[in-house]
């Protein structure tokens, strides 16, 4: 819009810290997830993980991006990156409460 400020430098800051905690967990997070498979299903438990996670990297950034777009094209388009930021924080939440899922250790290093 015309005449209001340039306010994309404010999505450095969020996205330095979703880049920070994505590169921390990821490598846990695959050693934790395939803990309690057996060395027999490692390889589809691998490939079906590694499905699982392109599928919801897609419908993720499909989502925020909609309800990005979506509240930029009305009224106020300054309430499209906090809405957008709400949206990327409650999908961090169910993640947090789906944590006890997970196996307790990652499998052992059979090198």
């Amino acid at each position: 819009m015309r005449g209001e400020p340039d306010r994309t430098w404010l999505l450095c800051f969020p996205l330095f810290v979703c880049g920070l905690g994505m590169g921390c967990c990821f490598g846990s997070v695959f050693a934790v997830a395939l803990g309690d498979v057996t060395a027999e299903e490692a390889g589809s438990a691998s490939g079906t993980l590694n499905a699982v996670q392109q599928l919801a990297y897609a419908a993720g950034s499909a989502l925020v991006s909609t309800l990005y777009l979506a509240r930029a094209a009305g009224d106020r388009p300054g309430g499209a990156l906090t809405a957008s930021l709400l949206a990327v924080l409650g999908a961090v939440a169910v993640c947090l409460a789906c944590l006890p899922l997970l196996p307790r250790r990652a499998a052992e290093s059979g090198h």
